[in-house]
């Protein structure tokens, strides 16, 4: 290894990355993954998570930490907690969230937008958004051991929130290991899940 390239990965510049490659029957195994990510019939799948923000605009990366639980009836607890404690919950049509112990439901502009995003997030970790092509333009790339579904917004409204999405499910399993929603002027979101 050159002296140059050592300095670049010392950096973080340099990424070593693993060789994806397109899956030869892509919609067979979106349905599979897809169906993967929902709870059984009176279950729920429990997360934790890590998010890290990253902007241009940052000093440094802002990380939160948090739960993530799914429910078999279109239920979502997305609960940060730390650096604060925050929820947001979808149960069925109603969304709301829960900060300084008070439950907030969502109105007006900040609150469709919420809601917006809330539900956008809902479709990313059940597995929704990877059959929708309505939503999304969706690709299917596998490694040894991950596919990554690479998800670009049809939508205006969806192309406002991000460029492009990138969910990485493990092999096995097929439950998300993380999500990475890249935004414009190089800022993006990365999210690492741990199935509990």
């Amino acid at each position: 290894m050159t002296t140059a390239l050592a300095a670049l990965m010392a950096l973080g510049l340099v990424l070593p990355t693993v060789a994806q490659t397109p899956v030869a029957n892509s919609a067979a195994v979106l349905e599979q993954i897809a169906g993967a990510q929902q709870p059984k019939p009176g279950k729920t799948l429990a997360y934790t998570f890590v998010q890290t923000k990253h902007s241009p605009l940052l000093a440094q990366d802002a990380v939160s930490k948090g739960n993530l639980t799914l429910g078999s009836n279109r239920t979502m607890r997305w609960q940060y907690t730390e650096p604060q404690a925050f929820a947001l919950v979808v149960e069925g049509d109603s969304i709301y969230t829960i900060a300084g112990g008070k439950r907030n439901s969502l109105s007006g502009a900040s609150g469709k937008m919420t809601r917006g995003l809330a539900q956008m997030m809902m479709q990313m970790t059940d597995g929704a958004s990877l059959t929708n092509d309505k939503l999304f333009e969706t690709t299917l790339t596998e490694d040894a051991g991950s596919y990554r579904a690479t998800l670009v917004p049809k939508r205006r409204d969806m192309k406002r929130m991000m460029q492009q999405a990138m969910l990485t499910f493990d092999r096995k399993t097929l439950r998300i290991k993380s999500v990475r929603l890249m935004e414009k002027d190089d800022s993006y979101t990365q999210i690492d899940f741990t199935l509990q």
